[in-house]
């Protein structure tokens, strides 16, 4: 007798459970595609679906020749920031290794700054770069917008002995 109440009960609860699910995932709180869900506006805490346009900002860098320990030389490029924007420049030794290094000698990381101008078509940007104390071998130079972090480009720089 007492078994002939549980059967039932237990269809109303998987029921009950089955449509609290349906209920879940139509308001998009669980994956998945769904055409109902779709047809529904969405209140509460769900994913967003709008994609965020891609980065339009451009950054070049001119032809680095290579160039002598203690050289002081120009590295520059184009840029379709607007002028007053802030480019940040990273010099990384090949390969970078965490290590101590005498006074005066460069470590394998360095950062720059530079400000970028006005120029005929796309705006420029340039950085003078002194390479006293550095040490024989290839160095990458990585070039990044600072309120676009997504948009950066890399070249590479070789320095051989004077």
């Amino acid at each position: 007798m007492l078994t002939d109440k549980i059967i039932p009960i237990a269809l109303v609860g998987l029921i009950l459970c089955g449509i609290l699910l349906l209920g879940i995932y139509w308001a998009g709180h669980l994956s998945g595609a769904s055409s109902i869900k779709d047809n529904f506006p969405q209140t509460g805490s769900v994913r967003p679906s709008a994609t965020l346009p891609p980065d339009t900002v451009i950054i070049t860098i001119n032809r680095i020749l290579d160039y002598s320990i203690g050289d002081h030389f120009t590295i520059s490029g184009t840029t379709t920031l607007p002028p007053g924007n802030l480019l940040d420049i990273a010099v990384t030794k090949e390969p970078y290794h965490f290590t101590k290094c005498e006074p005066g000698t460069f470590c394998g990381f360095k950062t720059y700054s530079t400000i970028v101008s006005s120029g005929q078509g796309n705006n420029t940007w340039s950085l003078d770069l002194n390479t006293s104390g550095f040490t024989e071998g290839g160095y990458d130079i990585w070039v990044v917008a600072r309120y676009s972090p997504n948009t950066s480009i890399h070249a590479g720089l070789n320095l051989k002995k004077s």
